[in-house]
């Protein structure tokens, strides 16, 4: 058995540095962050810091991990870091820096892993300051720029160009400057190594189950249908245009051709800060919001399945994994599931149409069976492969621990 001191010697401290506040995670990126951190405590002290102020909470952090922020409410504006920014960058100050070198010094992290492409004004500045400097791309920014430009979210071809080909350059000099780089899917992996080959290691860290310690890792009984059959659950944030657009194409089209065969459907709608265009359709026929939702777990243990037409972006997939920890099956569009690997036809439904969304969902309500096995499956993937043994191995691995031998 390894003696104290060995077990001292063979610890890694990490800092993580982060936009927003990790603790306590709300979004798909906190959840993210705060799930690393998590992992990263099994193998030694964690740090996380937040350019914008600490939320106040009264609950401690489990396990014990240091929160810090870079700035408080109220303080005077100062100068920002850079003369200049594209919009994909955060803004930071220069007193934010001055605070993150000195935390830096007095923590003396081994790792520095530091939130996408936003904060790529601090890489330099962090480089001489750590043996190990790590890029956490929750997403290649620049893939995702065209895709929502795709989807009509740009003013032409000469600007959805122009953002991608700007962001393409952040992320080159990027991998120029740091040691290694996680992303969230070997789609992403493969994506990068085709834009920037041979520049430095790129390892896969997914999402893992959001809140995984409330979440049941015994399937639990499917919901009764005294309410109304299927209750169908969306959950995002309501202000993000990829999560509105599935949301206008749920409420709009997909939910009318749904109770046309089941009267009873209800949908969900649920995530913080709606947008008019999601608040106008709590009007329409079966249709719900639940605004800034304190806790899933009501929702989840109501809904009889989850249907996610995405066609941009990728922030609902944390979502997934949530719905199939909870036992509720998953409809979705391929680019809504894309990374995660699963099966399709066993442990989740797939099409690229609202008609195809919703005759998969009118065909899963009618076959009992077909149900029951495709939660099943499901759930059994979901903690085997995203649970937070296996997400503790991925963030092990893309400390390179293994490659040292530790």
């Amino acid at each position: 058995m390894p003696s104290g001191i060995e077990l001292r010697s063979a610890e890694r401290r990490m800092l993580v540095v982060s936009h927003d506040p990790a603790f306590p995670p709300a979004s798909g990126t906190d959840l993210r962050n705060h799930r690393n951190a998590v992992s990263a405590a099994a193998f030694g002290p964690v740090c996380l810091v937040s350019l914008r102020p600490r939320v106040a909470v009264k609950e401690a952090v489990d396990p014990p991990i240091r929160i810090e922020a870079l700035s408080t409410e109220g303080e005077a504006r100062s100068g920002s870091i850079g003369w200049w920014r594209i919009r994909a960058e955060h803004r930071i100050s220069r007193s934010a820096l001055a605070r993150l070198e000195t935390l830096v010094r007095d923590f003396r992290p081994d790792t520095i892993v530091v939130e996408g492409i936003g904060l790529f004004k601090l890489l330099p500045p962090l480089r001489p300051l750590t043996t190990q400097l790590i890029l956490d791309m929750h997403n290649v920014e620049s893939d995702l720029a065209g895709q929502l430009h795709r989807a009509g979210k740009a003013r032409s071809a000469a600007a959805r160009f122009a953002t991608a080909l700007a962001i393409r350059r952040l992320e080159r000099k990027a991998l120029s400057l740091v040691d290694r780089v996680w992303v969230c899917s070997n789609e992403d992996r493969g994506r990068l190594n085709v834009l920037f080959p041979r520049k430095v290691p790129i390892d896969v860290v997914p999402n893992g189950i959001p809140h995984a310690g409330d979440s049941p890792e015994t399937l639990p009984a499917e919901a009764a249908a005294d309410n109304g059959f299927p209750v169908i659950l969306l959950v995002g944030h309501l202000d993000y245009p990829p999560n509105v657009d599935a949301a206008e194409r749920l409420a709009g089209s997909i939910m009318p051709h749904i109770r046309q065969v089941l009267p009873a459907a209800t949908l969900v709608l649920a995530g913080r800060r709606p947008k008019p265009a999601v608040r106008a359709l709590a009007g329409l026929p079966g249709v719900e919001l639940v605004e800034d939702p304190e806790t899933m777990a009501p929702l989840l243990s109501r809904a009889h399945l989850t249907i996610i037409p995405l066609t941009a972006g990728g922030g609902t997939r944390i979502k997934i994994l949530e719905a199939m920890a909870w036992g509720v099956p998953v409809i979705a569009t391929p680019l809504a599931a894309e990374g995660l690997g699963f099966v399709e036809n066993e442990e989740l439904l797939l099409s690229d149409t609202d008609e195809g969304l919703a005759d998969m969902a009118v065909g899963l309500c009618l076959d009992t069976e077909r149900r029951a096995r495709q939660r099943l499956r499901a759930h059994q993937a979901v903690w085997a492969r995203f649970g937070p043994r296996a997400i503790r191995n991925a963030v092990r691995d893309g400390l390179g621990r293994d490659e040292a031998g530790a």
